[in-house]
């Protein structure tokens, strides 16, 4: 990099931070990330843009870096080039409340949530920021809810998730070797889909997100199941659920995973997913409104 034979604009340093990012290594992407900015003192050409700040803000906040991501934070808006964007903004914000949370800084979260509820029409449960005010919702409990406190009267995060999954049965598992052509409206309807092959056991996951090749298998455009004992806390959960960025969990009996790797020979006891959670929630207040302000489902 430091060559002088060699020429690396703005575009390569970001891939290079970006590849980093990709595998794993924060440190290789901060690394990079720091040349840029020493560099960036000779050539202005070279300060980087604000997709670069919130990479590198998302890595450190699902580590729970509150400071590192506060700093980003500050200095995007002064170091990067180019124009903001509102959506670029609200990200920002997101994912300090995500790092605070991630922390154990319930409080500042909370007022982190209040803030970004404030500034938005709406948001979903399913996105980022909706996993992670989830999370605020049920540590804050009735009293200190930054949302309505109805939303979640039922809902505890030592609870098991076994409380909360419904039976895998219930989940209508596809084919692995179904096409998607041919089952393509169930993904209008469910956001994720498990997968079994021909002896029951589940072996892949299905978001509709993921479904581009209408020809083609399931089972190519599945991800590895994300599995948790069913002693697992819904905390844990949803953290997991947080940082694959996924919408499902498959849940098996206790030993029957090692770190996290699912055996094919056992079958599953049932699902959790965030579709599920918001419909258990959602049926919690009849006697209230279903709407939240600053929220949907």
């Amino acid at each position: 990099m430091k060559s002088s034979l060699v020429s690396i604009d703005r575009t390569a340093y970001t891939a290079m931070a970006d590849a980093f990012l990709a595998c794993g290594s924060i440190d290789g992407a901060l690394c990079i990330f720091g040349e840029i900015i020493k560099q960036a003192g000779d050539n202005k050409d070279l300060r980087p843009k604000p997709h670069l700040y919130l990479s590198i803000m998302r890595a450190f906040a699902t580590i729970g870096d509150f400071d590192m991501v506060r700093r980003l934070k500050e200095r995007m808006w002064p170091d990067s080039v180019g124009s903001i964007s509102r959506s670029a903004k609200q990200e920002a914000d997101e994912l300090l409340m995500e790092a605070a949370i991630n922390n154990n800084q319930v409080d500042v979260a909370r007022r982190l949530l209040r803030r970004i509820v404030n500034g938005k029409e709406h948001f979903s449960w399913r996105s980022r920021v909706g996993l992670v005010a989830l999370k605020v919702e049920t540590l804050s409990g009735f009293t200190n809810s930054p949302l309505r406190p109805h939303v979640f009267p039922q809902i505890l995060l030592n609870d098991p998730v076994e409380k909360y999954m419904i039976p895998f049965r219930e989940s209508r598992p596809l084919g692995a070797d179904l096409i998607l052509e041919n089952v393509a409206m169930r993904f209008l309807k469910d956001s994720a889909v498990p997968l079994v092959n021909d002896w029951g056991s589940c072996v892949g996951i299905v978001h509709s997100r993921d479904c581009t090749k209408m020809d083609s298998p399931l089972l190519s455009m599945a991800r590895p199941p994300l599995c948790v004992p069913c002693s697992t806390s819904l905390e844990h959960v949803i953290d997991l659920l947080l940082r694959e960025k996924c919408e499902m969990v498959v849940v098996v009996k206790s030993g029957n995973m090692y770190e996290g790797s699912y055996t094919s020979s056992s079958r599953p006891l049932g699902v959790f997913s965030l579709g599920i959670l918001s419909e258990a929630t959602a049926n919690t207040a009849n006697t209230h409104d279903e709407c939240v302000p600053g929220a949907a489902t």
